[in-house]
């Protein structure tokens, strides 16, 4: 689609440009387009708020949502900026409620991002989002003021990534403002803490090229503002715990182009002895004349056999209180990295030795941090960031293929062909060759964010999509067999199982659950359910085991869909938020011998009796998220949220191995080659362990990107294949 433009009449002329996706979503900034305008000038003003998380069902939250809407009625901005997670959980009500605590003429002033909280606690695909807020990703112009509204979030995840659409859009959009003052909007944090974005390094770039002025955003509940790469990076405290707006006002001389930024904490409805008050922060510069003076002129990481060699190169003219450096590992979505290691100077070239004991083979990042003086804290002050990759030999891909859109779903392995699948709806089978890899066939459905299912005897793939539809594939051709709409969009992880009328489909479109004939697709039941899932079903011929955002366990006949007994498993609160943060509508469940099911939850699994419920043994632990179980012999294989391994004693839970691994698991399911399980953390790395003895060892690290996608084995399991989350396919020798 084209860009298309938007104006909106209020004090000055806004020019919006959505991203093209987007282009056609009905909501409360599509209005009649008019040729845009720019007009340099002074004095806007502009309001940000950030994470409200209002929900409808808690009235604090709701008081304070209250007290910031009418407080920025009250301001009369010429705009309001919202950073993200405005509800606890995406709802509809709780969107329409934010909207409607606004006066209708002063709704066309607020836009807003979506955050986490709107991506990975609903299961609707962002439909409530952009029915009741409108597109995720766009831009408005006020004057000469050009500010992008971004996206960084990911439909059913916690984290942040830019896909490589949302950066080609962005690249496009700011190519539009050259030379004009740039504001960017977006939840997570991007340059301040660098594993907050999976490819956050990539959009630093794009907005330092482009002469970004500022980048607003939340998600961490705190108040910062630093200037990293010339950019001021603005992080605003949460109004649902501290009611209040950061107001900018900008200021325009000959000499200077400004916003002043003040924070206006307004009076707590729930606490009413809290003084209301001001204060300032740094003022971001909209047009600053020495953006560039920290950024080095040369930065190279070479592998030695001392370590990590670093040079860094400085332009005569930057002041330089301290350049830094360090290795980021694994842990991609935890806090700041901590330990930085000070290199020092000859002249304007500084170097360091980074020691590179712990650090896995594979693909790794070294971060370079050069500080001007007078700092605030060892993350604060103005500094400027470079990102260099470097690969330690010892697990090394022999081919990597280049997939179109994002991958998070399974990959499934046929024969000889793997299949993935893409958020952009590419499917691909591929032959694995030794070192090289060879397309065999391609096609093109609706986007697919969750796991498919295979019929292996029947070379038959079925992939769950958010167009709403469940597609049938053969698996050695592509040929599209059949195709049915559920109506909603189809967020779960397929399962199939075989009755005794045939093969079915087990497959979640929101809140529904359907079961569908394996054959042609044609529905055999319906069943409306107490709360969504994302998880895979679980059958054994005579009942369906699922896990639901209401915080319980269910089971539902096979035959007629009709729900039979349910065991709580999300701690015993009542709050229906509570029960979608710790309850199983992720987890997944195990058939245990004796007609027993072993069910996962945030914080334990339990062993049940199926015909009842009934509770046989209970582990604590956390599993919502892990790649699940099976049976290894006689015993329950299990590997946990922060990658432990365990084989349990089905009867009892006893543990008769615990091996710690990995940092943390989400939804990619481990392998097993002969008695050694092969475990992949969601930073891409790469350890095995030794079933017979518990030996555990780091193989290696895959790449510095997300990993959520189950991998496969190659037919002769030589060869390790995974795809990463960036959408690239890699094979991995295995020794």
């Amino acid at each position: 689609m084209a860009d298309n433009a938007v104006t909106f009449n209020r004090r000055r002329l806004l020019a919006l440009t959505p991203l093209p996706l987007a282009a056609a979503l009905p909501g409360p900034s599509a209005l009649p387009a008019q040729a845009a305008e720019t007009t340099p000038g002074g004095g806007q003003v502009i309001a940000f708020v950030t994470d409200v998380h209002l929900n409808p069902e808690e009235e604090v939250k709701t008081a304070r949502a209250q007290a910031c809407a009418d407080a920025l009625v009250e301001l009369d901005p010429d705009l309001v900026l919202h950073g993200g997670d405005l509800t606890d959980h995406g709802t509809t009500l709780a969107l329409r409620t934010w909207m409607e605590m606004f006066p209708a003429s002063f709704r066309d002033r607020i836009h807003h991002v979506p955050g986490n909280h709107e991506a990975a606690w609903t299961n609707d695909a962002y439909e409530a989002y952009e029915s009741e807020i409108g597109p995720r990703q766009y831009s408005i112009d006020l004057d000469d003021i050009h500010i992008v509204l971004n996206d960084d979030s990911i439909p059913g995840q916690s984290i942040a990534d830019y896909d490589d659409q949302k950066v080609a859009w962005l690249r496009r959009d700011l190519a539009k403002a050259a030379g004009r003052p740039i504001l960017v909007v977006s939840h997570h944090i991007l340059a301040l803490t660098p594993n907050q974005i999976r490819n956050g390094d990539k959009v630093l770039d794009v907005l330092t090229e482009a002469g970004a002025g500022a980048y607003l955003c939340g998600h961490i509940h705190s108040e910062r503002s630093n200037v990293v790469n010339g950019l001021t990076e603005l992080t605003g405290v949460s109004n649902g715990a501290d009611p209040g707006y950061y107001q900018l006002t900008r200021h325009t001389t000959e000499e200077s182009d400004v916003f002043e930024v003040e924070r206006v904490d307004i009076a707590d409805p729930t606490k009413p002895e809290a003084e209301p008050g001001r204060h300032s922060l740094p003022a971001i510069d909209l047009a600053p004349t020495d953006r560039n003076r920290l950024r080095p002129g040369r930065a190279e990481a070479r592998v030695t056999a001392e370590g990590l060699k670093i040079e860094v190169d400085l332009g005569p003219d930057a002041q330089v209180e301290k350049v830094e450096a360090a290795v980021m590992g694994p842990e991609l979505d935890s806090g700041n990295i901590d330990d930085y290691q000070p290199l020092t100077s000859d002249g304007n070239t500084w170097t360091g030795i980074l020691d590179l004991t712990d650090v896995p083979a594979g693909e790794n990042r070294a971060l370079i941090r050069v500080s001007a003086p007078g700092g605030a804290g060892p993350i604060g002050g103005n500094l400027w960031r470079t990102t260099l990759h470097f690969e330690l030999e010892g697990f090394i891909p022999d081919w990597t293929f280049t997939l179109r859109g994002t991958t998070t779903a399974a990959l499934i392995a046929d024969e000889e062909l793997v299949i993935t699948a893409t958020t952009a709806g590419h499917i691909w089978a591929l032959r694995n060759e030794g070192r090289r890899v060879r397309p065999v066939w391609r096609t093109h459905i609706g986007p697919v964010h969750n796991d498919p299912v295979a019929i292996a005897d029947r070379h038959q793939i079925f992939l769950p999509s958010s167009d709403h539809h469940v597609y049938a594939l053969d698996s050695t051709t592509g040929e599209r067999l059949w195709q049915t709409d559920l109506g909603a969009p189809v967020m779960s992880d397929l399962a199939t199982a075989s009755t005794d009328d045939g093969q079915i489909i087990l497959a979640v479109a929101i809140d529904s659950l359907y079961c569908l004939n394996a054959d042609d697709g044609s529905l055999r039941w319906q069943q409306q359910l107490a709360g969504f899932s994302r998880g895979p079903a679980t059958c054994d011929g005579e009942q369906i085991y699922l896990g639901l955002a209401d915080g319980h366990t269910w089971a539902f006949d096979v035959r007629t869909g009709e729900p039979g007994w349910s065991i709580e498993q999300a701690g015993g609160e009542t709050s229906k938020y509570h029960r979608i943060l710790y309850g199983p509508w992720q987890a997944r469940r195990l058939l245990l011998p004796d007609d027993a099911l072993l069910a996962y939850s945030f914080d334990s699994m339990r062993a049940v009796k199926r015909s009842n419920g009934e509770l046989l043994w209970e582990r604590e632990g956390s599993f919502s998220v892990c790649p699940g179980a099976r049976m290894w012999g006689d015993q329950v294989l299990s590997v946990s949220n922060n990658g432990t391994v365990l084989l349990l004693d089905p009867a009892t839970g006893d543990a008769d191995l615990e091996v710690e691994t990995v940092p943390y698991i989400k939804n990619a399911d481990f392998l097993i080659r002969d008695t050694t399980v092969i475990i992949t953390s969601v930073g891409g790395l790469v350890a095995t362990v030794d079933l017979n003895d518990g030996a555990s060892e780091t193989v290696g690290q895959m790449a510095p990107d997300y990993v959520f996608s189950t991998p496969v084995l190659s037919p002769d399991q030589s060869h390790y294949i995974a795809a990463t989350m960036g959408g690239e396919l890699r094979s991995y020798p295995l020794p």
